[in-house]
């Protein structure tokens, strides 16, 4: 993770210099991160407390509900389901910053996060704290991915080719396995060879 993620920061610290926006899509979110700063308000203590009020409370999916915590009501309720529920296309909700752990490591990059509905679902957009706090970069990067998803018939153009690119063929795979062969062979390993299974599966795509 270190080696990957601080060439990543370096990049974004690069695109906050030269001003250009930096956008996360998100299709069929499942998160409930939202909802959780609703978790307040559905606390039935005066003061929330979450160690000295429910210290024997779980939190997992498969508990009963007499076995979670009040403020535990929403679930299962997911973000995007909540707002298909308000918002129209075309409209987003508020930003909230993102308190997933690994941001920890982001520094300065904090990461916040929407709700917007494109008209075909609603998306989970994420952006970096610099992108928020400039409204025209902002308006700009929520108008590209709108027009990117208008474009793509539902689901961003650019995205949707990145992908198609991305696919591995099956002479792609057939070569990189011969070359994987070859090279162990040269190590001096014996008895190199592949499966009847694996012999069908590169045989059979396409």
């Amino acid at each position: 993770r270190d080696r990957i993620l601080q060439p990543i920061l370096e990049a974004w610290d690069k695109l906050r210099l030269a001003r250009i926006p930096l956008l996360g899509y998100l299709s069929a979110s499942r998160s409930s991160e939202s909802l959780s700063f609703l978790r307040f308000q559905a606390c039935t203590y005066e003061v929330p407390d979450c160690i000295t009020n429910c210290p024997n409370v779980g939190f997992a999916a498969t508990l009963s509900y007499a076995d979670k915590a009040p403020c535990q009501v929403f679930e299962p309720l997911r973000d995007a389901i909540l707002w298909a529920t308000i918002l129209s296309p075309g409209q987003r909700s508020p930003f909230w910053k993102s308190q997933s752990r690994i941001l920890d490591l982001y520094g300065l990059n904090s990461v916040y996060f929407c709700y917007v509905h494109v008209g075909t679902e609603i998306a989970r957009i994420e952006v970096p704290e610099w992108v928020v706090e400039d409204s025209a970069q902002l308006d700009l990067a929520l108008g590209m991915m709108l027009a990117q998803v208008h474009k793509g018939g539902g689901y961003p153009v650019t995205l949707a080719e990145a992908h198609n690119q991305a696919v591995v063929k099956g002479g792609d795979r057939g070569r990189f396995f011969a070359l994987l062969e070859q090279e162990m062979i040269k190590a001096g390993l014996k008895n190199v060879g592949i499966s009847y299974k694996e012999t069908r599966k590169r045989g059979s795509i396409a």
